[in-house]
C-alpha cells in the first residue's frame, strides 16, 4: 500500500479551507488530517498531529504567532521536517523572494487553477520546488530586479503591517522590538524601494499587491 501524504491546512477564511480540502481530496495520495483558522490553532495542531505537509495562507489575522514570514520562520525552526506549501493571493515579488530565501520551496497563487495545488503538494512532499504560473510570472516580472538591494525579512514584514494599518508602535509590540528599530527598518525598506513618503509607500503597496 502506498504512503498517504498527511496534510494540515491553515487559512483564515473557512470557505477557502473547505475549497482546498475538497481539492486535496481529489488526489487519492493525500489526506487532510486537521484544519486551522489562525496561528494559535495551527501551532496547537502541529504539536499534536503528525503530518507531512502544511498548506498555509500567508496572511492570517490575529492569534499568538502572527502570520507571514515570521510565522513561517518559527514553523521551520520548530518543525524542521515539515514540508511547506504557501497558498496565497499575494503576487508581490519582494514577498515571494523573501519566502524563497527563507526556504519555502512550493508557492501557489490562489489565482491559478486548482491542479497546481496538487502538483505543489506532491512536489513539496518529494522535496522539490514548485511555483504556480502566476508566482513564476511575478518572480520574473522585472529582470532589473536581480540588481536591486533586496529587503530583509524584517523589512518586508514591517512594510506589510504598516500598509495593513498597524502603527509603528503596534508593529514594535508585535515583534518585541523597540519603536526606533521598527522605524529604522521602515526607512531602510523605503530607501531600497525608492519611495520618499508614506503616501508613496501606500501607492507602491497598492500597485504591487503588498498592501493586501
Amino acid at each position: 500500500m502506498r504512503d498517504v501524504i498527511r496534510v494540515v491546512l491553515a487559512d483564515g477564511h473557512p470557505i477557502c479551507v473547505k475549497g482546498v480540502q475538497i481539492e486535496i481530496s481529489v488526489a487519492d495520495i493525500a489526506q487532510v488530517v486537521a484544519c486551522a483558522f489562525n496561528s494559535t490553532e495551527l501551532f496547537d495542531i502541529l504539536d499534536t498531529h503528525h503530518c507531512d505537509v502544511l498548506v498555509s495562507d500567508y496572511v492570517m489575522s490575529g492569534a499568538d504567532f502572527g502570520d507571514g514570514l515570521s510565522m513561517f520562520a518559527r514553523i521551520q525552526e520548530r518543525y524542521p521536517r515539515l514540508k511547506l506549501v504557501v497558498l496565497t493571493s499575494l503576487d508581490n515579488r519582494i514577498v515571494l523572494q523573501a519566502l524563497e530565501a527563507l526556504g519555502v520551496r512550493a508557492i501557489v497563487s490562489k489565482g491559478d487553477m486548482p491542479e497546481h495545488l496538487r502538483r505543489a503538494l506532491y512536489a513539496a512532499w518529494c522535496g522539490e520546488p514548485y511555483r504556480s504560473p502566476r508566482i513564476q510570472a511575478a518572480l520574473e516580472s522585472d529582470t532589473a530586479a536581480e540588481h536591486e538591494d533586496p529587503l530583509t525579512r524584517c523589512e518586508v514584514e514591517v512594510v506589510r503591517l504598516f500598509l495593513s494599518g498597524f502603527s509603528l508602535g503596534e508593529i514594535a509590540q508585535k515583534f518585541h522590538r523597540s519603536k526606533q528599530t521598527v522605524s529604522a527598518q521602515k526607512r531602510a525598506a523605503m530607501r531600497k524601494l525608492d519611495v520618499h513618503s508614506d503616501m508613496d509607500l501606500v501607492r507602491y503597496g497598492l500597485r504591487s499587491g503588498l498592501a493586501a
